[in-house]
């Protein structure tokens, strides 16, 4: 099972929230919150579990290495 996406959940979800939709798509699933108050929770669970879960390396960073025999 591959590890959520905290930041597209996030980001559905305050979108949602801007725009007063109660029902929230997402990677190919739905759920319908109750009102803004689900909503908040939700947004607050998500950034929690985004804000606890170590940041992934990707690659990017350089690492240089010189060799001299002298």
């Amino acid at each position: 099972m591959p590890a959520p996406d905290f930041a597209t959940e996030i980001a559905e979800l305050e979108r949602g929230l801007g725009s007063g939709v109660a029902r929230i798509e997402s990677e190919g699933e739905s759920v319908t919150y109750r009102g803004v108050g689900d909503i908040t929770k939700a947004l607050g669970y998500f950034r929690q579990r985004a804000a606890e879960t170590p940041a992934t390396y990707n690659g990017s960073g350089t690492t240089l290495a010189a060799y001299d025999p002298n």
